[in-house]
């Protein structure tokens, strides 16, 4: 691990990313000038931040972010942390386990003009100057009481009015961790956390398992169809949270918030969790798939309930109803055909048809969708949707195309 930097030396690293950043082709030439720039030591930092560059703004947004490998997996997704941020009481904030400052900086932006403190703890000393550089290079102007620390949130004097934001790290050297006693800190340590604030926000892995229970709510979160984490709300958190969201979050309860390319959320909660709906071997008038979130947050059977849907096959299958459900919590499209899951005869219908499937949903099947589509795009020129499932007692197919 190259040595923490000093001010000194933060300043002639950022002058060499900047020097290669604008020279645009990483070679040996550049890290020559880097290494003659700051070292061999930090120009490793300088190199590998810059190697990241293009991951980094894609994942965080537009500007100049020190970064590893590791940190920016980790780190939030600029859309999903400005969605917590709305989230927090701007009274008193730490964030704990900061990381590179993804989550800080979203944090100052909706809480800084509150003149609050606003406190961010990691016990790595590199990672607390690389958050420290990142907001001081993408916020603008940085809040005066916004303090970046290298210090344990689990030993922390934490106010009794905070709101704590926490991201245990679930990575390491052998790879990323989903259970919540596997992370750093453990969950019996973030437990006392949560126990010293006045309420919590805490990230966790989309399939890691910890208790429903009184003054709490957990929220999975998709961003552009993948879910990027579940979300552990504690305390006025959830009511905060809630109110953002225009949807009352109950205690015990679960949720799925759907993020949009183009910004919007969408969100379904219910307090039931994988109610029992009905089963149906064959499509209806529509299929519909919900949202990755949504299917992650055990809440697939109440979509279903509230839009009079059933599930084909059982509850991890597509669902299909006579009526569309509109909105970005759901692909639903309009069955135009359906029948056995025959290569022969759907190639025979394709082309009959005059369509190709621009896009493959397949659920409980072995069939790869991405061999499906270049197998059948020689079939016609109109774009559908082909689904292959499981029914109650046999695979089946079908081909959707929007109205």
């Amino acid at each position: 691990m190259p040595r923490t930097p000093s001010p000194h030396d933060l300043a002639g690293c950022e002058d060499a990313l900047r020097m290669a950043i604008q020279h645009g082709v990483w070679d040996t030439a550049v890290a020559a000038k880097v290494r003659s720039m700051v070292g061999e030591d930090l120009a490793a930092v300088v190199l590998v931040s810059l190697n990241l560059q293009s991951k980094a703004r894609a994942k965080l947004g537009d500007g100049i972010w020190w970064c590893t490998e590791r940190s920016l997996r980790q780190a939030t997704p600029a859309s999903v942390a400005d969605l917590k941020a709305r989230w927090m009481h701007c009274t008193t904030v730490v964030d704990g386990c900061c990381g590179l400052g993804a989550d800080t900086l979203a944090i100052a932006k909706a809480c800084g003009s509150s003149n609050r403190p606003i406190t961010a703890v990691d016990t790595d000393p590199m990672m607390v100057a690389m958050a420290t550089e990142n907001l001081r290079l993408n916020l603008g102007s940085i809040p005066a009481k916004l303090d970046v620390r290298c210090d344990d949130v689990a030993t922390f004097a934490i106010p009794g009015d905070a709101t704590v934001h926490l991201d245990p790290d679930r990575r390491n050297d052998a790879g990323r961790k989903v259970r919540p006693e596997d992370y750093s800190p453990p969950w019996d340590v973030v437990e006392q956390v949560l126990d010293r604030c006045q309420a919590g926000i805490v990230k966790l892995a989309p399939a890691a398992e910890i208790e429903d229970r009184s003054q709490r709510h957990r929220v999975w979160i998709s961003l552009d169809g993948s879910v990027r984490e579940q979300t552990l709300l504690t305390a006025s958190a959830i009511d905060r949270a809630g109110a953002s969201l225009g949807q009352r979050l109950a205690e015990s309860a679960r949720s799925a918030v759907v993020l949009g390319k183009d910004g919007n959320v969408a969100v379904h909660s219910n307090e039931r969790i994988d109610q029992t709906v009905a089963r149906h071997d064959k499509p209806l008038a529509y299929l519909a798939d919900p949202d990755a979130a949504i299917r992650a947050a055990g809440l697939t059977e109440s979509f279903a309930d509230r839009h009079g849907y059933a599930a084909i096959g059982g509850p991890s299958g597509f669902l299909t109803g006579e009526t569309e459900i509109t909105g970005d919590l759901a692909i639903c499209e309009p069955v135009i055909w359906s029948g056995a899951c025959d290569d022969r005869k759907l190639r025979k219908t394709l082309r009959s048809m005059n369509c190709y499937p621009w896009r493959v949903k397949t659920r409980g099947v072995s069939q790869n969708p991405n061999v499906l589509e270049k197998r059948y795009r020689p079939c016609g020129e109109r774009p559908v949707t082909l689904w292959i499932g499981k029914g109650i007692r046999r695979q089946f197919a079908a081909l959707t195309a929007p109205e």
